[in-house]
């Protein structure tokens, strides 16, 4: 109980007793379940939109809900926050993501300014954090400052969006979100050390439960849109093809990649380790969505080709996940596998480009034979991944010592 008192701390000004690496807190866990309940509503909007404006405004929201994300994310990365206060602040932070989640559908209609009131809440909460910090932890002041200049300017330009006509606040909202990146990137790119920097192994696992929740979504979508069906041959055929799809997804990632640091000292590589997850959860999000559509399309007409809008929707859903997958593959220190991630990361880049051939070739095969094609390019990628990781010798810091 005495922990509901204890001001914000940095992380490396704390014992952690319990564990001998720093972990995961429930408050966070909550926190990323709503975050994900978000995210079924904006792929629940791709759905209903299938089109090439309604996919570009499913990667707008995508891009909105992630960058938010992140802001809270990093902040309870460098400081440990637990108290009865920290607790009230993120209950109220988590109110503005459902107002987010309940404007979905309308966002960029009648629900915008609704929309932009919950990402304004999410964003006050957060320079209420940083302020708190900023008295309670003087050590940390510039930072603290830094962050409440950054989020209040962002801030400043999504109220401003509401005096323009509603069809063009997703600009603004774009804009606002590149004034923060460049404005933080700012700070971070000064030469000599960061006396701030963030938990690595923390991150690191903050950032796969956060993917792991949205893989997930994929069985939640299938579940609750086919719930009641009675499995025939074809609709068995599409679950093995979709299951060896989701399965390699799993494997690709967390046992080949979830566990490995990035390379903190490389601006360029934590860059690409951190925005790969952004472009993970956006082609996450799609395979939910195009497996629903392709399963239900096994139950309606399962002898016939699969449609273009729903072939293309899992191609891409695939394409990108490889490609943030060699992102995060390349942000990885190298020092410290012990295999190489550049190789890796290249492997996914010639599957990626292998998915989009397929996904033009073959488009007179149901959507039984469509997934099992990309099945089998997913499952070359395990093989290849336990090769490389077989062949590879162990790390340095592996060896043994000698004298």
């Amino acid at each position: 109980m005495s922990d509901l008192f204890i001001r914000p701390r940095y992380f490396r000004d704390v014992i952690f007793h319990r564990h001998t690496d720093r972990a995961i807190g429930w408050l966070e866990l909550f926190y990323d379940l709503v975050y994900v309940a978000t995210l079924i509503q904006i792929g629940n909007f791709l759905s209903d939109n299938l089109t090439l404006l309604g996919f570009g405004q499913f990667i707008v929201m995508m891009f909105v809900v992630w960058w938010a994300w992140t802001g809270e994310t990093l902040y309870q990365n460098r400081f440990v926050a637990d108290d009865w206060l920290h607790r009230l602040l993120i209950f109220i932070q988590i109110a503005g993501v459902a107002v987010i989640g309940l404007s979905v559908s309308e966002a960029f209609g009648d629900l915008s300014v609704q929309f932009t009131v919950g990402y304004v809440m999410v964003r006050s909460i957060m320079i209420v954090l940083y302020i708190r910090t900023y008295v309670t932890h003087p050590e940390s002041q510039a930072q603290s400052v830094n962050y409440m200049i950054g989020f209040g300017g962002g801030i400043a330009i999504w109220l401003g969006a509401l005096f323009i006509p509603a069809a063009y606040h997703w600009v603004a909202w774009l804009v606002a979100i590149a004034f923060e990146i460049v404005f933080f990137a700012r700070s971070s790119l000064r030469p000599g050390p960061n006396p701030w920097s963030i938990d690595v192994h923390h991150g690191v696992e903050r950032f796969g439960i956060f993917t792991i929740i949205v893989l997930g979504e994929a069985f939640v979508k299938v579940l609750d849109d086919a719930q009641g069906t009675a499995l025939a041959l074809p609709q068995i055929l599409f679950g093995i093809a979709g299951l060896v799809v989701l399965y390699a997804m799993w494997w690709l990632y967390f046992s080949d990649t979830a566990d490995d640091t990035f390379d903190e000292v490389s601006a360029n590589k934590t860059i690409s380790w951190g925005y790969g997850h952004l472009l993970l959860a956006v082609g996450l999000v799609s395979f939910g969505v195009a497996v629903k559509k392709l399963f239900s399309s096994t139950i309606s007409y399962a002898g016939e080709p699969v449609t273009e809008e729903y072939r293309l929707l899992f191609t891409v859903a695939i394409a990108l996940f490889l490609v943030a997958l060699a992102l995060i593959d390349y942000g990885i220190n190298d020092d410290l596998t012990a295999k190489s991630q550049k190789v890796a990361a290249l492997v996914h880049v010639v599957s990626a480009v292998a998915v989009v051939i397929a996904g033009l070739v073959f488009t007179g095969v149901t959507a039984t034979g469509f997934v099992t094609i990309i099945a089998v390019i997913m499952v070359v990628q395990v093989g290849l991944s336990v090769y490389q990781e077989a062949a590879a010798p162990p790390p340095a810091e592996h060896y043994p010592e000698t004298t």
